[in-house]
């Protein structure tokens, strides 16, 4: 059975814990197991936060966040409206900068199945099998 969820957020960094949590509870209702929704928050959270510092810039702009499980599936969707973005190779997320940066996009491979970007990364894409 396929379900989805769609919700757009303004840019706003008070938004993210709000849509982590939609996100997590959707994930609950498609039965996965608590220590997975934790890992699946936490990616979330980051790719989240990178859209609101990196991606849309301004309040004014929505963050859309769209998950859809099938096939024991999460995909989990976060778009922004910003500006391009180049993915940095594997070695550069992995040493964070001077500031204690940099490792959100190890974190989220690290924690979900799939990471990917599309359309010069204003699209993250999160995939967690359940099981």
């Amino acid at each position: 059975m396929k379900k989805h969820r769609r919700a757009a957020y303004s840019s706003d960094i008070k938004n993210v814990a709000l849509a982590r949590q939609s996100i997590a509870s959707f994930a609950v209702s498609c039965g996965f197991p608590e220590e997975d929704v934790s890992d699946i928050r936490l990616a979330a959270g980051e790719a989240l936060s990178n859209a609101v510092e990196h991606g849309s810039g301004t309040s004014a702009r929505n963050i859309l966040v769209e998950c859809t499980f099938e096939n024991e599936l999460l995909t989990i969707v976060i778009e922004d409206s910003g500006s391009s973005f180049t993915e940095p190779s594997m070695q550069a997320t992995v040493e964070p900068d001077d500031r204690g940066r940099g490792f959100g996009i190890f974190l989220m491979r690290r924690l979900m199945d799939e990471v990917t970007f599309d359309r010069n990364g204003s699209i993250v894409r999160l995939v967690r099998r359940r099981g």
